[in-house]
């Protein structure tokens, strides 16, 4: 959610509850509403609808579970916006078969940039695993003895994936395409810099730069969503002016983690 630029209208449409926190002053929150009357029950395809009459640039399905939420977010897929959703699945194959199950038509996640996997140990939960959709002439030029891509088959339907991102048992991430030649490419990319028309290495030059602000986020121990939106918000509109004036107050600051930094 942060890194959806500050100037856009990000809605989220949960069931139930609300699910998601959007720090834009221009975000919007739908919630569904149970009643055993009619015309007092909102439904997910009433917010669907009132979702499209306010022009989103963004929509959130912040939980999809339910036939509803599944028709919903595949009607969403549809309209051109923007889409960010959440589901329990922990790999493709589950994924696969959740929405094979859910009625629909699995080609559908091929309009899906990306799928993050969550993983958890103890306390901790992390991005285990990010993985694309592709297409079987994209998964014939793949490496397919380097286990980081696969098929999964469905009742009539077939599913080519591929991975992007892991996390070894160290911590550490390797990223398709961005660690040394021989690398398999980040198609993804190339689905971006078609829809936002941009060059693949203007999409790329733009993951790099957000991947540093990721990693100065974490060395600060920055969590606050606030304060994290706002500094991401700063980057965005001027980048130089924001890392001087991160700098500067760096440098002013006796210590910085125990560390102790020398004045000017």
């Amino acid at each position: 959610m942060p890194f959806i630029p500050y100037r856009d209208r990000p809605i989220s449409i949960d069931e139930g509850s609300r699910e998601v926190f959007i720090p834009h002053e221009t975000g919007v929150s739908l919630t569904t509403r149970d009643h055993e009357r009619d015309h007092r029950r909102v439904t997910m395809a009433d917010l669907m609808t009132e979702c499209n009459y306010l022009n989103p640039d963004v929509e959130v399905i912040a939980e999809v579970n339910t036939a509803a939420s599944f028709e919903t977010f595949a009607e969403t897929l549809n309209t051109g916006h923007g889409l960010l959703g959440t589901t329990h699945a922990e790999d493709v194959e589950t994924l696969v078969n959740r929405v094979v199950e859910q009625g629909l038509p699995p080609y559908l996640l091929q309009e899906i940039d990306l799928l993050v996997f969550p993983k958890r140990v103890g306390e901790d939960r992390f991005v285990g695993e990010v993985v694309e959709i592709v297409d079987e002439t994209t998964y014939r030029a793949l490496d397919r003895d380097a286990d980081n891509c696969g098929v999964v088959r469905k009742a009539d339907a077939t599913v080519y994936w591929n991975t992007v991102c892991t996390r070894d048992r160290n911590g550490e991430f390797e990223l398709a395409g961005l660690v040394g030649e021989g690398s398999e490419p980040i198609h993804a990319f190339e689905r971006l810099a078609d829809q936002t028309d941009q060059t693949v290495d203007g999409v790329e030059a733009m993951f790099e730069r957000r991947h540093r602000y990721v990693q100065y986020l974490v060395q600060e121990g920055i969590t606050d969503a606030d304060e994290l939106f706002a500094l991401l918000a700063d980057l965005e509109t001027d980048e130089a002016a924001t890392v001087e004036r991160l700098h500067r107050k760096r440098t002013d600051e006796p210590t910085v983690r125990g560390e102790e930094i020398d004045g000017d």
